[in-house]
């Protein structure tokens, strides 16, 4: 395809000197300029030029509604550049095979006849298809099902937006996966409740009892803060800066499932099963009596079997030098070196025990743990769904909520006290809910928002601040992302795949519906200056393409993905077990036959796309640099190049095939 006539007029002035160049860009039609640009090729990828204006619109995630507002803001305005608009004459389309199938009332919407003119950019729009994005129905899922009428839309859905992979919501769904991004885990070490005041409140109905949490002076349990420390620090406990789904052997036994899944005895419902971990381990709860060296729980059952005779312990009416003689009863009663000094049935007790417990193993301390249910249609849901319950055929079900916390406040708890269910990347909602259960109390506010998780959108995170955020009274309070499974969101652990709720970022079509004019928005997204050189926005001078890494990247914070990417390794699917591919804008193959040494890779079953064809660079596992493709034999690939590594899980992808290669010839003009 040709470019723009811009570009043509920057290369004839190129050796004119600036002023030269200069007069050249603001003259217009001029001798100096070339001739203008053909019409393009009809209905063809990868951009499907129609000469039709048509209307094309997308709904579905929020994780990437913003964004695709801009992308299509932009797709539209390149349209300025676009095509000359036809007049009253009632022309035939610009390629003369198709006749205007619309009143003359409309002829308008159509590109007149062999009648470019310099300012026309054939790569860009030339159609002049206008881009608006849904919202009558949020979430990847919702989008999916709207997209293939499993669904009510009120208006027509082109594409879906999605942050998670093909549902099946109909057979002929593809995607195209033009960024990436993944799902963190976030808390709130920033908030200290007890510098907000101290809490009185004790439902009886809902069983929730801040004011017996450390006499109601709470502090930043995500912190590592634990009853009987102090609240502004230090702490005994281990502040909470990771969760895994694979730890204490995975499944239902790991820490993501026991917290978001798991609804038996087995289910972590306090905090300090997280972070009272020792070695300076605390019991709340605890009987002592002055002038006798037993105590014991106030509320029953046995000490912790890690606290064992010659530990030391600590605490309000234990003296100094203090150490465990026996543990009597399996643990039901602790007999002491020294007599206590005071009685109490509330004391905090610190037990020395040397080791640091496993996290999930923790010492409960009193403290809830408030798990944030998320929307069900969204991709971010369904990601972290997959993470947590990953290795386990039980538990979650269908969605993450099963834990999700309701109102601690019976008196302002709705009819049946349902779950706390927010929308997806809004860490806000938290303090929304924490200020309707509690009006005018911050203090109880900011203790129900301390003890919360919230799982977010990065690219929304990062680039947010308010969906990163609560507020409480008149203050405001950012949240932290947690590692999951040790692994930070940097990008390499993303592209890799390494960050185990990595995911793929979608707009996803219908093979059998998709319109011309979609079919080419799409391809114009994952096109990285490859299959076309786009050209530059007239209003900014910046070529397309760099704006679109712009919007994707700068603002949005999401990494670029186009027909040109890496594959990762091993087909791209992340510890979630949701297939977060790299490729799905050029065409990529999982579980390739790779030998060292030998120019042939293969497949157990099935055969290669058949747009793999002789000249193609080829990459993945195992492909040196700069390999191509000699011969496409079905079920079997001959390369320029011996493969360097054996493998039967290979991931190979063909750069620069578009994404869309075929619209049915009743929606080319659509």
């Amino acid at each position: 395809m040709t470019g723009s006539t811009l570009r043509h007029r920057l290369a004839a002035a190129a050796s004119l000197g600036g002023a030269a160049l200069l007069a050249a860009l603001t003259l217009g039609v001029s001798a100096a300029s070339a001739a203008p640009p053909p019409d393009p090729s009809y209905g063809t990828a990868p951009n499907f030029n129609n000469g039709v204006v048509n209307g094309i619109r997308g709904a579905g995630s929020d994780t990437t509604f913003f964004m695709m507002q801009k992308i299509g803001d932009l797709y539209t305005s390149a349209g300025l550049y676009g095509c000359t608009l036809d007049d009253a004459t009632g022309e035939t389309l610009f390629n003369g095979n198709v006749t205007l199938p619309y009143p003359s009332t409309q002829e308008e919407y159509y590109c007149q006849k062999n009648d470019n003119v310099d300012t026309t950019d054939t790569v860009d729009n030339w159609s002049r298809t206008e881009v608006t994005e849904g919202v009558d129905a949020v979430g990847s899922g919702a989008g999916q099902n709207q997209l293939c009428n499993q669904l009510s839309t009120p208006l027509n859905v082109d594409f879906a937006r999605s942050s998670k992979p093909i549902t099946g919501a109909c057979s002929t769904e593809a995607e195209t996966g033009y960024a990436k991004d993944g799902v963190p885990i976030l808390d709130f070490t920033t908030i200290n409740p007890a510098s907000v005041g101290t809490s009185t409140f004790h439902d009886s109905t809902t069983g929730v009892n801040y004011a017996a949490i450390n006499g109601g002076k709470v502090g930043p349990v995500a912190s590592g803060w634990l009853p009987g420390d102090a609240t502004s620090g230090p702490f005994n406990g281990t502040a909470l800066s990771n969760l895994s789904n694979v730890d204490n052997g995975g499944g239902s036994n790991s820490t993501a499932f026991r917290i978001w899944c798991d609804t038996t005895g087995n289910k972590i419902s306090d905090w300090g099963q997280l972070t009272n971990l020792g070695p300076k381990l605390e019991v709340v709860g605890v009987t002592t009596s002055n002038g006798s060296a037993t105590i014991s729980l106030t509320a029953g059952g046995n000490f912790p079997s890690s606290i064992v005779a010659s530990q030391a312990v600590s605490g309000p009416g234990i003296p100094s030098g203090t150490t465990v003689s026996s543990v009597n009863g399996g643990g039901s009663s602790i007999t002491l070196s020294n007599n206590a000094t005071a009685s109490s049935t509330t004391a905090t007790l610190t037990f020395t025990i040397g080791s640091t417990l496993t996290q999930g193993q923790g010492y409960p301390i009193g403290v809830p743990l408030r798990v944030v249910g998320l929307n069900t249609n969204s991709g971010t849901e369904a990601t972290f769904t997959s993470y947590a319950k990953s290795g386990s055929s039980s538990g979650c079900g269908s969605n993450m909520n099963a834990n999700a916390a309701n109102d601690p406040n019976s008196a302002t708890a709705a009819s049946g006290n349902p779950a706390h269910i927010a929308l997806e990347n809004n860490v806000s909602q938290v303090g929304l809910f924490a200020t309707n259960d509690f009006p005018s109390d911050t203090v109880d506010q900011a203790i129900e928002a301390s003890t919360s998780l919230y799982i977010e959108s990065n690219g929304v995170y990062n680039t947010s601040p308010y969906s990163g955020s609560v507020t409480i009274g008149s203050t405001t309070y950012s949240s932290s992302k947690i590692n999951e499974n040790g692994k930070n969101t940097t990008t390499a652990n993303l592209l890799g795949n390494v960050y185990p709720t990595a995911r793929a970022l979608f707009n996803i079509y219908r093979t059998d519906t998709v319109r011309g004019s979609t079919a080419g928005f799409l391809n114009w997204i994952c096109d990285a200056n490859h299959d076309f050189t786009k050209s530059l926005d007239n209003s900014t001078g910046v070529n397309f393409d760099s704006e679109l890494n712009t919007i994707i990247t700068g603002q949005f914070g999401f990494i670029r993905l186009t027909d040109t990417s890496t594959p990762p390794s091993g087909g791209g699917t992340p510890a979630d077990n949701l297939a977060a591919p790299n490729t799905t804008c050029a065409p990529s193959v999982i579980n390739v036959v790779t030998t060292s040494g030998s120019n042939t890779i293969s497949l157990a079953s099935g055969s290669f796309p058949a747009a793999f064809a002789s000249g193609d660079s080829i990459v993945g596992d195992g492909i040196p640099s700069g390999t191509t493709i000699t011969a496409n034999g079905g079920g079997t690939l001959t390369l320029s190049n011996n493969a360097n590594a054996t493998s039967t899980t290979a991931t190979v992808s063909v750069p620069g095939i578009p994404a869309v290669t075929s619209v049915q010839t009743a929606n080319l003009d659509k």
